[in-house]
């Protein structure tokens, strides 16, 4: 491993930062980016870091203070808003107290701050603040954890570091392990660097330099021990190609998904793999089944993966009732060892390990299980190499419930990391997402909680859609090109929404287009042909392929379709596109009588003058024309008088995909015509 700082990139955080914060937190901010940038050394709001400064009060007077990271914050990402600022004595002080409550230790933290409107500083802010050193960092760094995560991690530590090590048996981070390393002051002094067994390890220094370099070169040496312990690791082949396994995972998804939340407590996640060759040799060893399920590789990554994931080698319900059932017991466990009444989390995985396909991750969002993943893939890399060196022996069960029902990380999980909204944990699929009714309908659904998979015919509006509106809700967005004329590119959609987020839950059929021409001339009969393909069997397409993942998943599904206005009161010279459109309500019902016994619900709004593409090309001027009036008025000739948007029917969109005692059913949306009223 090796240092990445550079002075030129610390000058310049220094010259953007320095001038409202001071020189100490902008480099404080630099150096700990650098740390974030790495995730051998952190994963996802892991480590903290610290900088003794001063800083003035509300009356002016500058105190010391430390600024260390806020709960809530990633290393990778931070800003100097990230590190409240905390009077240093009064920290100092708390350290010696004789006894100190988690809730009594997070309100002297936040008594102390000079800006109360601050995230909380870190669990470990008091053993930061007790340190002496100006700078202080600390990682969970993979290649430190594959060496204390052993029976004699002590003495593999200090044959990695030397005798200016000091090595902390572990216990629970927060004000206990502040109160041990009092104990060790007097040792402390004489030490280079910290290890905490089981958890982490601790560098220090007079400038954010000397404090991050110290912790690079201690890693270096981890690894360098870990590459002359090991011997010759003979990597393990994949037993199927890419494209096999890729398909597989795939076709697992939906049932996985459906399982758990058919399952007791069940919920509706999200599903992503992770297959890397760690992932997969680690489940192609024999003691496969064993190794996955000793524990976490630091307590800390409990509350993102539970104590272990379940190893699936047989049917999936009874897998995930196994699972369970251990669960509770091993909380059960905990509760009468530690003679404490807790309220039992879910007993659901957040990792399920196949071999020969990877590790499928879950989570709430797709953020969240990309955590999971991270985090596991990580921890491959740990187990091989610990077993490698020896055995693999991480915390103990009960070290674990400790940090998973403590409240301070329970309360990580409450920053920024909710399903949320009424259609939060639901996959939808989107055809004619680019624009208009579509991209209308996409961007509700993402407000409301939805990860979208928009498809449309036009990749490159797709492309420019996909990307704005992923801007705003990140990785609940994903794309993919669709012609819903070709079956392949249907599947191949489906296939996409199921392959990012696991499964699907609602679609919207929305794509079409809107030909004219009369019926009894042969080129108003070519357009019917043309139109049904695509305004009819275009939407049989989507629903039939929609439909495969809904029974896979066993949990229902929601199949909704844009019709038209048209389908109850056809205009003149409209027929190709009117017939059409009859049969997508017709369509409609039929799914729902077919597939209510599934709990499929089905439902159309009929829309009507929306200022969409389709009046593109000289259509509204003329239908304008052939009613006396400005294209504007148009939109408003209806019994409210008023222009009804794509937002209308997006809305309408969102009340059938959340109205679950309704199916069949037709919605309106075109401000009132009595013509087109459903009878």
């Amino acid at each position: 491993m090796q240092s990445r700082f550079a002075e030129s990139e610390a000058a310049e955080f220094v010259e953007k930062y320095a001038p409202a914060h001071g020189e100490d937190l902008a480099l404080r901010v630099y150096t700990s980016r650098l740390l974030g940038r790495d995730p051998s050394l952190v994963l996802h709001g892991g480590g903290n870091t610290s900088v003794k400064s001063r800083a003035a009060e509300l009356t002016g007077e500058r105190v010391e203070v430390l600024y260390v990271k806020g709960s809530g914050w990633d290393l990778e990402r931070i800003e100097p808003a990230g590190f409240p600022a905390c009077r240093l004595d009064a920290l100092r002080r708390q350290c010696r107290l004789p006894e100190l409550s988690d809730q009594d230790m997070v309100k002297g933290l936040r008594s102390q701050m000079l800006d109360p409107a601050s995230p909380t500083p870190s669990v470990e802010a008091l053993l930061h603040a007790f340190l002496p050193q100006k700078f202080v960092d600390h990682t969970h760094a993979s290649a430190v954890l594959t060496l204390v995560d052993q029976p004699n991690g002590a003495e593999l530590a200090h044959e990695a570091w030397g005798s200016g090590v000091l090595v902390v048996p572990y216990v629970m981070p927060g004000f206990v392990l502040a109160q041990r390393i009092v104990e060790l002051e007097a040792e402390l002094g004489k030490c280079e660097l910290m290890v905490l067994d089981k958890h982490g390890i601790f560098t220090w220094g007079a400038t954010a330099r000397e404090s991050y370099e110290r912790m690079i070169a201690a890693v270096d040496r981890a690894e360098q021990l870990i590459e002359r312990r090991r011997g010759l690791q003979v990597s393990v082949p994949a037993a199927l190609g890419a494209q096999e396994r890729s398909e597989r995972q795939r076709a697992l998804s939906p049932v996985l998904r459906g399982a758990l939340a058919r399952a007791e407590g069940g919920q509706r996640f999200v599903v992503t793999w992770r297959d890397e060759p760690e992932i997969l040799s680690l489940l192609a060893r024999e003691d496969a089944a064993r190794v996955t399920q000793i524990g976490t590789v630091t307590p800390d990554h409990v509350i993102r993966t539970k104590p272990t994931p379940l190893f699936l080698q047989g049917d999936v319900e009874p897998a995930l009732a196994d699972y369970a059932e251990r669960y509770a017991a091993y909380v059960e466990r905990g509760k009468a060892a530690r003679g404490r009444a807790v309220t039992r989390l879910d007993g659901l995985p957040r990792l399920i390990a196949v071999p020969e396909l990877g590790v499928a991750c879950l989570g709430a969002t797709l953020a969240e299980a990309r955590i999971a993943g991270d985090i596991y893939f990580h921890t491959a890399g740990v187990i091989q190499n610990a077993m490698a060196l020896g055995e693999f022996r991480p915390v103990g069960e009960l070290d674990l419930f400790d940090v998973e029902y403590w409240s301070l990380e329970q309360a990580k999980l409450s920053l920024g990391m909710s399903a949320g909204g009424p259609l939060g944990r639901r996959i939808a699929l989107v055809t004619g997402a680019a624009s208009g009714i579509g991209r209308a309908t996409a961007e509700r659904f993402a407000e409301l909680g939805a990860h979208v998979c928009l498809a449309d015919f036009d990749a490159e509006r797709l492309a420019q859609t996909a990307a704005e509106l992923a801007a705003r809700h990140a990785a609940k967005i994903t794309s993919t090109p669709c012609d819903v004329r070709s079956d392949a590119d249907v599947r191949r959609a489906v296939a996409v929404a199921v392959g990012t987020f696991g499964g699907l839950d609602l679609v919207v059929s929305n794509a079409g287009t809107a030909p004219s021409g009369l019926l009894h001339q042969a080129a108003g009969e070519q357009a019917l042909i043309a139109s049904l393909e695509v305004n009819l069997m275009g939407h049989q397409r989507v629903a039939r392929a929609a439909t495969d993942v809904f029974l896979a998943q066993s949990i229902g599904g929601c199949l909704l379709f844009n019709a038209s206005k048209s389908a109850f009161n056809q205009g003149p010279e409209f027929g190709p596109y009117a017939v059409a459109k009859a049969g997508v309500v017709a369509l409609m019902k039929q799914y729902a009588v077919d597939l209510g016994s599934a709990q499929i619900r089905t439902g159309a709004i009929n829309a009507d003058r929306i200022r969409t593409e389709l009046f593109g090309g000289g259509v509204l001027e003329a239908r304008a024309k052939a009613r006396g009036i400005s294209p504007d008025s148009y939109f408003r000739q209806n019994l409210l008088g008023r222009e009804t948007l794509a937002r209308d029917c997006a809305d309408a969109f969102a009340y059938l995909a959340t109205a679950e005692a309704t199916t069949g059913c037709v919605v309106t949306v075109d401000g009132g015509n009595p013509a087109a009223f459903p009878r």
